[in-house]
């Protein structure tokens, strides 16, 4: 028997190697939206270490504080909410977060979170081929909708989210092109999505939307027949039901209230301005934008009408939200292309010569580059990562100022303050605020505004208590200045960009 099984072994190389081959050529020019999706995450994974910011330092810190101590209900990282309910919508993500980097370090965080963009990326491709969009059509408009999705780049928790928002609009798509129980998925993906990050609200919008237009697409039946409504009731209400499914509750839509009707939110967080604070950005949207109203001008009947106003309602998002772009980048690449039609396939296109070596190289040249970069990421110090903006002499300064004075509470740039509290959990309900602005009043979140801007006659009040500044003179450079005009002002670590002041008691109390 065993001098048998030789020549079956032999021949069965041969037919592995044909359709390893076979599998090749049938790729076609796919391959290059493939190359050119890797190309992508190897450009961010080299540029990893930059891309570690303030959201990422709160996700690691928040993480932690669900890891150690489960679920939050009451505010225990920043002194103006301390003992504050504390709606944590993301806790998920943020110990999603925190278990990886428990695991790997910085480096494995960096790396997922660049699987999980580019995944969404490549998601979001192939979901457009797959709706019938020709190969140039994604070529020309996959650089115009990577220019709207890089800028979301930072590691955070928002990427956690961002392959189910692929997901949910793929559904949708498909069942507004032909109907199937599949897109009953999306409900049980929202729930996901809603212990994941706050953007599930833009998700269930999608799926409402759906059951708005179905129940339009039925509207002739749905007085005839009680069964007609089950379809748009169960997506319109699933919807809603979805994103309330949290440890949270009811209380949840507290949290929602304070981050997308809150006008003090949307002047502090430079992510909630209109797009046309980010150029490039904005560009984009437009070209993009006007394709799509010309694509559909020349031939409706490529898109639904769920499309349309699904793509209408992410361009009015992310032209008042500039954070919303990403995922109006995302959709876009789904569907305009599809409307686009450019390169519609010849039927009597045979494989061109030598195309599965050409793929295969293609192929192998991006999956190295790929491999060698998130090798070099994995094995990159922390330090590289850590340390790319923060400086641990700095560190090293409010360490050894804190803990000699336990009543000491720090204000801090929002570059420094979330990283303080990573790196000294000592800090806890000492550092004044962080990124979580949802947290504070209108009130609180203006009185920042006025120190950190220098507004107002009184605009120190926003720092009363606060001794120990943590300053980035470049960006506050009228607030260092008044800060060091204070009598009694020492500073105790200075560098080219970064400060460290600690006030006087008596000025710090008076504000």
């Amino acid at each position: 028997m065993s001098s048998l099984a030789y020549p079956r072994a032999a021949a069965g190389r041969p037919r592995a190697r044909g359709a390893v081959r076979d599998a090749l050529e049938r790729l076609g020019p796919d391959v290059l939206l493939g190359v050119v999706t890797l190309a992508l995450a190897t450009v961010l994974l080299v540029e990893l270490p930059g891309d570690f910011n303030v959201d990422s330092w709160l996700a690691l810190v928040t993480g932690r504080e669900v890891w150690q101590s489960g679920i939050p209900h009451h505010e225990v990282l920043i002194a103006l909410a301390l003992g504050h309910s504390w709606i944590d919508q993301q806790w998920l993500s943020q110990l999603a977060s925190y278990a990886i980097y428990l695991v790997g370090g910085l480096g494995l965080l960096g790396l997922v979170d660049v699987v999980l963009l580019v995944g969404s990326v490549g998601g979001a491709v192939a979901a457009g081929r797959r709706l019938g969009a020709p190969f140039i059509s994604v070529l020309v408009t996959l650089p115009l909708c990577v220019a709207l999705i890089a800028p979301s780049r930072e590691v955070r928790t928002q990427t956690f989210a961002i392959p189910l928002f692929v997901a949910v609009a793929y559904l949708l798509a498909r069942d507004a092109r032909g109907p199937s129980r599949r897109v009953y998925w999306c409900l049980p993906i929202l729930v996901l999505w809603a212990n994941l990050h706050g953007t599930v609200t833009l998700g269930a919008g999608l799926v409402a939307l759906r059951g708005a237009t179905v129940a339009w697409e039925r509207r002739h039946s749905l007085t005839r027949s009680a069964r007609a409504w089950a379809r748009p009731l169960a997506l319109t209400v699933g919807a809603g039901v979805s994103i309330l499914i949290t440890p949270y509750g009811l209380g949840i839509i507290g949290y929602y209230h304070s981050t997308i009707v809150s006008g003090a939110l949307r002047q502090a967080v430079s992510e909630w301005q209109p797009i046309t604070s980010v150029p490039i950005s904005t560009a984009a949207l437009l070209i993009i934008a006007a394709a799509a109203v010309w694509a559909v001008g020349r031939s409706p009947s490529r898109s639904t009408a769920w499309e349309r106003l699904a793509l209408l309602a992410l361009t009015v998002g992310s032209v008042s939200v500039v954070r919303n772009a990403l995922f109006f980048g995302l959709f876009a690449l789904m569907v305009v292309p599809v409307w686009l039609g450019i390169g519609e396939p010849r039927t009597d296109q045979h494989p061109a010569p030598r195309r599965a070596l050409i793929n295969g190289g293609l192929i192998g040249a991006g999956l190295l580059a790929v491999l060698t970069t998130g090798a070099v990421t994995l094995a990159r110090p922390a330090a590289a990562i850590e340390l790319h903006f923060q400086q641990l002499p700095l560190l090293n300064v409010v360490e050894r100022a804190t803990h000699a004075d336990p009543s000491l509470r720090v204000l801090a740039d929002e570059r420094f303050d979330d990283w303080l509290l990573w790196r000294d959990p000592k800090l806890n309900g000492r550092v004044a605020s962080d990124a979580r602005f949802e947290l504070l009043s209108s009130a609180q979140i203006d009185r920042l505004e006025n120190v950190f801007s220098v507004t107002g006659v009184n605009w120190k009040q926003g720092a009363r208590g606060d001794r120990l500044l943590v300053l980035d003179r470049n960006y506050e450079p009228g607030m260092v200045q008044g800060f060091l005009a204070e009598p009694g002002a020492r500073v105790l670590y200075s560098d080219a960009g970064q400060l460290v002041i600690l006030r006087s008691a008596s000025q710090a109390a008076d504000g």
